[in-house]
């Protein structure tokens, strides 16, 4: 199993079918929470997450992305996804989110830095974006926090909560500008 420890209390592991029930729990408990940017969460129930983490695990083995929990203490909190590697062009996306229990500890922070420096370092790529819905202040903050540009908006593009399609904002970092902010941290 994929393991990265990223400190003493925090590491993210590769998800797998064994943690279905467990991350359908976390699921429902933060319902309210999620669903508001993250429509799919106000239905998903196990099967789904057991579907999701089978196709999650397809995408793995063919080197196209991957799946990890958040795991605070040994607990699972929430999740961070690689959507996509495209190693030809050397990009790729992250998606997260976290538990209202876990939030505002700079969990997810901490989390997507380690992830960067490991698309970075370990697979080379030279760009990872963040996209988020405008009025998601929380994973708006992540991304500015470590560095990445406000690139632009895409209209329209999520799907929202209420039926309409919502816009996205997207943030992007390239190597360049974190092997600038890492040697001058």
């Amino acid at each position: 199993m994929f393991r990265l420890p990223l400190d003493d209390s925090l590491a993210l592991a590769l998800l797998e079918e064994r943690h279905a029930p467990l991350l359908a729990a976390l699921v429902a408990e933060n319902r309210e929470h999620l669903g508001r940017f993250l429509p799919w969460a106000l239905t998903t129930d196990e099967a789904a997450v057991r579907a999701f983490l089978r196709g999650a695990l397809e995408k793995f083995a063919r080197g196209n992305g991957f799946e990890t929990g958040l795991w605070l203490d040994g607990e699972l909190v929430g999740m961070l996804g690689v959507h996509y590697l495209d190693l030809a062009v050397g990009r790729t996306e992250f998606g997260y989110w976290i538990a209202r229990r876990a939030s505002g500890r700079g969990t997810v922070t901490r989390a997507v830095a380690g992830l960067t420096r490991v698309m970075f370092e370990e697979y080379g790529l030279n760009r990872v974006e963040i996209r988020c819905q405008p009025d998601n202040l929380p994973s708006r903050r992540v991304a500015e926090r470590l560095g990445f540009r406000h690139e632009g908006t895409l209209r329209a593009v999520h799907p929202a909560g209420g039926g309409e399609p919502a816009d996205l904002e997207v943030f992007g970092l390239l190597r360049s500008e974190w092997q600038r902010q890492e040697r001058s941290a």
